[in-house]
């Protein structure tokens, strides 16, 4: 019986290995279809506030008024996504519908990069990743909303799958930095990361590190030359980098307080002092230091705990009764994050591939980022398929060796 087992294992494996491509394909297929299905449920229905300012700023693009709340310029969000959601615009009218297949074609994207990433461990690992993204929950609501993280996501696994080409050769250092520098404008916090793509390339491979570095400045350098010359302020990306960081670092924030907490003293002092954009993303980023500074210990305690809920399974998810349920998200998500961090403990007994390390090296560095400031589930969806190929490739592994026991 137990040869018996193991050769059905093995036939299934070498089965999944041969026909990988064809099962990634198949599983972005059902990820346009589960997604898209969805998107077709919610119609043209908003349900946050962000969704709300991402389209006002795609409006103001839409009827020349340039990147503004109103008539007044601003820099306040990052710009990539809503550039990304102008051409949709234009077509569909300002349709919430249409607008929303953005994400759902990321997503599918995401499904085949995934692959395409994994396949490095193994085509069995592609094939899984490929499956398990596109089935995964949380993917599926993140990409029907008007929300950035899905094509952040997308950008991501560009990066490091063309970023990894490049080692071999330095013309696709090209496609990898313009995909950082993209994702840089999307969701800045993720930026860092490109410095691990740069490191995985190797200083043997300097030509293709340069090109790398060179074509991520140039779409931020664009931005800031932009806000230079409209905000007439020095700004990498955005304005709200200073609440952000007074959200996540006040007397009154906790762990998974996020944009919940009472900060309403600091903006009426904002207010007094009739500051502009750029001078109350500066007032916001000194109130916070200086908390910080004054209060070590607890902030080194709400620093621990923002990490611990970068872990956490619901808080944007429910909200006013809409979303995936707290036990979906909680069982699609745990499975998989014990499966990843075993693969960690086993690391010494079965070495890791430069896949494994480059996912835990980028999951590690933006979970400490993303503490910086506060902490959400849907900032996390980008590390969350970091984490399934960790998940997959322990899988593989454990397979790997029972087929041939």
């Amino acid at each position: 019986m137990t040869q018996l087992a193991t050769h059905r294992s093995a036939a299934v494996f070498d089965w999944l290995s041969e026909r990988s491509k064809q099962i990634a394909m198949a599983a972005a297929g059902l990820s346009l279809l589960l997604a898209g299905g969805y998107a077709v449920m919610l119609g043209n229905e908003l349900r946050y506030s962000d969704e709300h300012v991402y389209l006002e700023l795609t409006q103001s693009l839409v009827d020349g008024r340039g990147f503004a709340f109103g008539t007044d310029s601003t820099a306040y969000r990052p710009p990539g996504y809503p550039f990304l959601l102008l051409p949709l615009h234009l077509v569909s009218g300002g349709n919430v519908f249409v607008m929303r297949l953005l994400g759902v074609a990321c997503l599918a994207g995401v499904v085949w990069f995934g692959y395409l990433l994994a396949r490095r461990i193994s085509p069995v690992a592609g094939a899984l990743v490929a499956v398990v993204t596109a089935a995964y929950p949380l993917f599926v609501y993140t990409a029907t909303a008007l929300y950035p993280q899905m094509p952040a996501l997308l950008l991501l696994m560009t990066m490091f799958e063309f970023g990894l080409r490049a080692k071999h050769r330095w013309v696709w250092a090209i496609p990898s930095g313009l995909s950082a520098g993209f994702l840089t404008i999307t969701v800045p916090s993720f930026a860092p990361t490109l410095v691990l793509v740069a490191l995985f390339i190797g200083w043997r491979a300097r030509k293709a590190v340069a090109v790398l570095l060179v074509a991520a400045a140039i779409i931020p350098g664009l931005w800031c030359l932009r806000n230079a010359v409209v905000m007439g302020a020095f700004i990498p990306v955005s304005t709200n980098n200073g609440v952000n960081l007074l959200l996540g670092n006040n007397p009154g924030a906790t762990g998974s307080s996020g944009t919940s907490v009472d900060v309403t003293a600091y903006e009426q002092r904002a207010k007094e002092l009739n500051l502009d954009e750029v001078g109350i993303d500066k007032f916001y980023s000194d109130q916070a230091v200086e908390w910080i500074t004054a209060n070590p210990a607890q902030a080194a305690g709400l620093y621990a705990a923002k990490v611990m809920h970068n872990f956490a399974y619901s808080d944007t998810l429910k909200t006013a009764g809409q979303g995936a349920s707290d036990l979906l998200a909680a069982l699609s998500y745990y499975p998989i994050l014990a499966l990843a961090l075993l693969r960690v403990m086993i690391f010494k007994r079965f070495p890791p591939h430069r896949v494994d390390k480059l996912c835990l090296w980028a999951i590690v560095l933006n979970v400490l980022l993303l503490a910086v400031f506060f902490t959400r589930i849907r900032f996390r969806v980008p590390l969350d398929e970091l984490t399934i190929v960790l998940a997959v490739s322990t899988v593989v592994v454990w397979w790997d060796r029972r087929r041939v026991a």
